[in-house]
């Protein structure tokens, strides 16, 4: 068991897995260091579906007065005696994706 040519082998063997064990430590800590490095950029960092706190403005005066969520927007209705106003935004960032500003129009009939 103990014959030059084992030994030789055990060597290698030894030798190759040291070099598996040193570069997947290098692997791993490149990854890190990359990970580490866009941190600002990656939105992962929080549970699904959660993007922190996000500021909607309303004017003063305003008041939400309904919320839906639906195809991957989710609609605020704010008004006020005089205006109102959707707000789309996205639910995974908490960007304000836009404003759909409801003016009422002259001259329809009412009922």
């Amino acid at each position: 068991m103990n014959t030059p040519a084992n030994i030789r082998r055990l060597k290698f063997v030894v030798a190759g897995l040291g070099a598996v064990l040193v570069l997947g430590f290098a692997v791993i800590v490149a990854v890190i260091i990359q990970r580490a490095s866009s941190m600002g950029e990656r939105r992962a960092a929080l549970p699904a579906g959660h993007f922190g706190v996000s500021r909607v403005g309303i004017a003063p005066g305003e008041t939400v007065r309904s919320v839906t969520l639906g195809d991957g927007r989710l609609a605020i209705h704010v008004g006020s005696d005089s205006a109102e106003a959707v707000i789309l935004i996205d639910p995974k960032t908490g960007e304000e994706l836009g404003r759909v500003v409801l003016a009422p129009i002259s001259g329809f009939a009412s009922r």
